[in-house]
């Protein structure tokens, strides 16, 4: 190797670890003595497998204000999608060099966010392709494989992925502790358009933002399809999986939600139209069950904006969606903080074959009532069985 592999927590491991990725298909770094540090992204090509041992710290060196990870890209700049969250970046990045058969194992990635620029999502200088303040970033990549990591402290997102398919991602812990500025956009993966057949499989621990974010309107704007969410554990996190679409060409369908396990300070579940185009996408065939959730306490959370945020349901359809075939089935809540429905349909959506099926909650917060369930659209084809609040059958009509 021309450049050595330090791990001591002083020098620059990026060159010796870059150099194995370009040489070798599979890449094991051992045990570091202290800590790997790097100061620039590393570039996963097709073929490459990265693997650390699950608690090898590998951290970003301070001022680096860059990814951590990201795959082999060519720079091909034009103006490709129409501008929205993260679209600057694609439009640095040509659609016509995929890559393939890329695998990440193992390791604490320490974004370091105390010491790289502030989050530029929040203090308005998102200047891509330069620096977006989250930590890993996949695109137009098939056959991704993420497992057994933990991504620590980033500015905002843990990881984006645009599209991507056929992917697994499974047993991630997220260590998020302070934000910079704010606990505020800081998600565990977020989805942007085109992503197709992937599985998100036992996540654990708190982000402030959505766990996984489905939003198929930002990046490159296409439909989110066959997708599975299975197993979140989390205490005190902003939402679990927010599913987006604002238009047509970002519609979803076939997402299937289960075992979520936690407390949230906004929403357990919701479907968002969020952009105002002018048009309205289609969520369909939406299955969630064995939900056990409840809300949690806004006022530990450090973001001065926190108690403005409108209250939302544990599964909280929002304004202006068409959904087609939802199912909701097995959730279970047991209330303290917050007396907002369990399920909440809000204003001007268009629902169409819902089903509600053995859905418990008990209210024991100071608010004298807590519907089960409330909608203000209309609702075609609603089926019912088994629903109860406070030990007493609820009967929708």
């Amino acid at each position: 190797m021309a450049y050595k592999l330090y791990g001591d927590g002083i020098h620059d491991d990026t060159p010796a670890i870059q150099e194995m990725l370009d040489t070798s298909c599979e890449v094991r770094l051992g045990a570091p003595k202290v800590r790997y540090q790097i100061s620039k992204p590393l570039v996963l090509h097709s073929g490459n497998s990265l693997i650390l041992p699950r608690f090898a710290e590998i951290r970003l060196m301070p001022g680096s204000n860059c990814l951590m990870l990201k795959n082999e890209t060519v720079d091909d700049y034009a103006e490709r999608v129409e501008p929205r969250l993260l679209s600057t970046y694609l439009n640095y990045f040509s659609p016509k060099a995929p890559c393939k058969n890329i695998s990440v194992e193992g390791g604490i990635w320490n974004f370091n966010n105390k010491e790289q620029n502030p989050n530029p999502l929040s203090n308005g200088e998102f200047e891509p392709p330069t620096y977006g303040g989250f930590a890993f970033l996949f695109y137009n990549v098939s056959f991704l494989n993420i497992r057994n990591l933990t991504i620590k402290d980033p500015c905002n997102f843990g990881c984006v992925f645009d599209t991507v398919s056929y992917f697994n991602v499974e047993n991630i812990t997220f260590d998020y502790n302070d934000g910079n500025l704010y606990q505020s956009n800081m998600d565990g993966f977020h989805c942007c358009g085109n992503c197709h057949h992937g599985n998100f499989e036992k996540l654990y621990g708190t982000c402030y933002d959505d766990i996984v974010a489905l939003n198929a309107q930002e990046g490159s704007c296409g439909p989110i399809t066959d997708i599975t969410v299975k197993g979140i554990y989390t205490e005190g996190s902003y939402g679990a999986v927010r599913l987006l679409c604002s238009c047509p060409k970002s519609d979803m369908k076939n997402i299937h939600i289960s075992d979520i396990y936690g407390t949230f300070y906004h929403f357990g579940i919701s479907f968002q139209h969020y952009y105002d185009t002018g048009e309205r996408g289609t969520f369909e065939n939406v299955t969630i069950e064995n939900i056990y959730a409840s809300k949690s306490d806004r006022d530990v959370i450090k973001f001065y904006l926190v108690h403005k945020y409108p209250k939302y349901g544990i599964v909280d359809i929002g304004q202006n969606n068409i959904v087609k075939n939802l199912t909701i089935r097995n959730v279970h809540r047991k209330e303290y903080i917050d007396a907002t429905p369990t399920i909440l349909v809000r204003e001007n959506s268009d629902i169409t074959n819902l089903t509600l099926d053995n859905i418990t909650a008990e209210n024991h917060t100071s608010e004298a009532e807590m519907k089960l369930y409330e909608s203000k659209s209309e609702v075609k084809e609603l089926h019912t069985n088994s629903l109860y609040q406070d030990g007493k059958m609820v009967e929708i009509q």
